[in-house]
């Protein structure tokens, strides 16, 4: 929490208040955003004016408070979109709003923003937060994302990640890669990426060679 005679806290109460107030006007009355998830889907009927408030939002710290609040199963239909769009126009720093955006994506994710995932995915000039949206891409159903997620794990800005999602693709489409896209992983400095080079190749044991 920044100190109370902060200017940047002092600008985000600015930012804020219009969107507090119109909530108070539709029976949802709260001091700070984050209060809202405890309403759960009571607070559907605002999440259209959480969207325009994210599309209108040019500080950081609002967009990020609106990003985790409409991180919901509920909000999905009306923010999934919002918040990609809000993804694309975000700069890298700070680093915390375009996280807190691509955190609410992959919690969102589904099939029919798969086109755009990818392309975001691919996208070099989003920075780290690039890594939630390739694990996103774990949640989608298409078995072509193996070759996708596969290519994707030569990015250096995402490998971990990327072979993170094969394995989970790999596994459930049962579909084959060449091992040698994950053998240079079991000489990674992160843990978490050795065991997920082991457990693919595990897999790719199992199926048919390429």
């Amino acid at each position: 929490m920044r100190p109370t005679n902060d200017p940047a806290r002092d600008r985000y109460r600015d930012a804020v208040q219009p969107l507090l107030d119109e909530l108070a006007q539709a029976g949802f009355k709260v001091h700070q955003l984050p209060e809202l998830r405890r309403h759960g889907a009571r607070a559907a009927v605002v999440v259209p004016a959480l969207v325009r408030a994210l599309e209108n939002a040019e500080n950081p710290d609002l967009v990020l408070e609106l990003a985790r609040v409409l991180a919901v199963p509920w909000a999905r239909e009306e923010a999934l979109e919002p918040l990609l769009r809000a993804f694309r126009r975000t700069p890298n720093s700070p680093p915390a709003p375009k996280a807190a955006l691509a955190a609410a994506i992959e919690c969102l994710a589904d099939d029919a923003v798969e086109a755009q995932l990818v392309e975001l995915a691919r996208a070099k000039q989003h920075g780290n937060a690039r890594e939630l949206l390739v694990l996103a891409l774990a949640k989608l159903s298409s078995p072509r994302l193996v070759d996708v997620v596969a290519n994707l794990c030569a990015d250096p800005g995402v490998g971990g990640h990327a072979l993170s999602t094969l394995l989970r693709l790999v596994a459930r489409h049962r579909t084959p890669i060449e091992p040698e896209v994950a053998k240079p992983f079991l000489r990674d400095g992160r843990a978490w990426v050795r065991r997920d080079a082991k457990e693919l190749l595990a897999v790719l044991e199992t199926l048919p060679p390429v």
